[in-house]
């Protein structure tokens, strides 16, 4: 037998580690790795195969490993999420950057890929997203999204969550204090932990401090019709905290916030399983109507207002989307149902005038505008629809 056929393949070497799934170390090749490993990488390697071999109906010796620079990539990723050595986990680092610039920004992008299956791998990834890169905005924002969520489920520590998302958000505001998505995220935590006044005084700062901010809509409307909670119940307190609860918080900051069209795709399997659930059908209709989807929005709120009609905040955004469709009657009718319910919201008192006066009511819409600017007299859509009325009656 000749010398070349007694020595086991790299598969028969390996095998064994990787039957378990476990990470492997392979020591440096002499020679390198051309255009690949950096000449002060002087450390083992670490390589990945994921999904394990056991994971993928090979039978056991049959298999001859192979492993290749993706492999190397992905499992210098994987270390440095889970090493405690700071030494090499400042080299893997610089290695995994070196080899990929872009690396932070395609670890983002496999987390969101990651939320609707499960936050808290996603949230892993946003982590790792920030070890290799502490001022990418969007793994900041991200990870505070999961962090925010994640207080929902039980048998998590709630504060702690809670202020682990607070951090985040702050961190993010400090990158980007133009983002509105930011200082509402932000305001909607503090709400959460019982500071109602200081997070209206955080979404107030943004409109002084930030003239040309993003998402301004948003936060305006926070201060006129207060901040959605990760608390609620799916369904008016029906479905305990569960992972369906963490995905319909998330797409709930979603469908609010910059990427209405994620939410739509976590929230319609939501809406499959709990066919009864007013709050999923509200942020669904809502997420439609900022994608400019009236058809579809005014389907899922109409339901909506079908499955919860004491909740006023469905009505008003069931009229504002009559509004975009210029449907005046159906929006004054949507929105005196919200009146009745809150009959001091001056954003409910807007949009009535604003209906009575697309139809002509002038007489009626003043009474209600005048009692909104009463409210909130700064407001720029308020003192807008009052001049809009002034000239009507000019």
């Amino acid at each position: 037998m000749s010398e070349a056929s007694q020595q086991p393949d790299e598969g028969q070497l390996l095998r064994e580690h990787l039957f378990d799934g476990e990470l492997l170390q392979l020591p440096v090749p002499p020679e390198g790795i051309p255009g690949f490993l950096p000449e002060w990488f002087a450390e083992p390697l670490p390589a990945l195969v994921y999904p394990p071999l056991s994971e993928q109906n090979l039978e056991e010796g049959t298999y001859n490993l192979e492993i290749n620079l993706y492999n190397i990539f992905y499992g210098t990723l994987r270390e440095l999420a889970e090493t405690a050595d700071a030494d090499r986990s400042a080299m893997l680092r610089r290695a995994i950057l070196e080899w990929n610039p872009d690396a932070a920004l395609e670890v983002c992008f496999l987390a969101r890929q990651r939320v609707e299956e499960d936050v808290e791998t996603a949230l892993l990834h946003y982590e790792l997203a920030m070890e290799l890169d502490g001022d990418l905005f969007e793994a900041v924002q991200d990870g505070g999204m999961c962090e925010y969520a994640l207080a929902a489920v039980s048998g998590e520590d709630r504060e702690e969550r809670l202020g682990n998302a607070e951090d985040l958000f702050r961190r993010a505001i400090a990158l980007r204090p133009d983002s509105g998505l930011s200082w509402w995220s932000l305001a909607r935590v503090v709400n959460d932990q019982g500071l109602e006044e200081e997070a209206q005084d955080i979404l107030e700062q943004f409109l002084q401090d930030q003239p040309e901010g993003t998402d301004r809509e948003l936060i305006e409307e926070a201060l006129r019709d207060g901040l959605p909670s990760a608390q609620a119940g799916i369904a008016n307190g029906a479905v305990e905290p569960s992972d369906e609860q963490v995905i319909f918080a998330q797409a709930q900051a979603l469908a609010f916030g910059e990427d209405p069209a994620q939410a739509v795709e976590l929230l319609q399997p939501l809406a499959e399983a709990y066919p009864d659930a007013g709050e999923i059908w509200f942020v669904l209709g809502a997420a439609h109507r900022r994608l400019e989807d009236p058809e579809e929005a005014e389907r899922c709120l109409r339901r909506a207002a079908r499955l919860a009609p004491e909740e006023p905040f469905v009505w008003w955004e069931l009229a504002q989307a009559y509004e975009d469709e210029e449907q005046w009657s159906a929006a004054e009718n949507a929105i005196r149902r919200a009146v009745e319910l809150d009959p001091e919201n001056p954003g409910y008192l807007l949009v009535l005038g604003r209906a009575l006066l697309r139809q002509g009511n002038q007489e009626d819409a003043e009474i209600a505008l005048e009692k909104a600017h009463e409210l909130v007299p700064d407001d720029e859509e308020v003192l807008a629809a009052l001049d809009e009325l002034d000239t009507r009656t000019a």
